[in-house]
């Protein structure tokens, strides 16, 4: 068993940074036991942010959402799309430490807007290795 949540974006506005957005989601916690949401990141270099302390920790009840908003890194050109960039929680839930690895594509509008879908949602507990 593992967290379920569900995230979508809400809307991409221009930083004061160069090509940089701020980018926010919508993060609904599926599950029937509270979710507490650490931090955030997005590794990928064409859309990237650096780890982020959500403070307050965001709890989630069952079926509860709420938003958080990220500086992006991303300057692709109208009509590009990025695939594979994840955005990557860190969280805790029923007394462990997990990951929650949210894979995304991002597609770029005419004013190079991010737009991203959400492919695939997994999680893992911090610490689990295959043997």
């Amino acid at each position: 068993m593992e967290p379920k949540v569900t995230v979508e974006q809400l809307s991409a506005r221009r930083d004061t940074a160069p090509q940089s957005w701020r980018v926010k989601w919508r993060v609904r916690n599926l599950g029937r036991e509270p979710l507490e949401l650490l931090a955030a990141r997005l590794p990928h270099s064409k859309f990237r942010s650096e780890e982020q302390e959500l403070m307050p920790h965001l709890k989630l009840l069952a079926n509860q959402s709420a938003d958080i908003e990220l500086a992006v890194a991303c300057g692709e050109r109208p009509g590009t799309m990025v695939e594979n960039a994840f955005l990557i929680f860190r969280a805790f839930w029923r007394e462990r430490s997990w990951r929650i690895f949210c894979r995304l594509t991002a597609a770029f509008d005419e004013r190079g807007a991010p737009r991203t879908t959400t492919e695939l949602i997994t999680a893992q507990p911090v610490g689990w290795h295959q043997q």
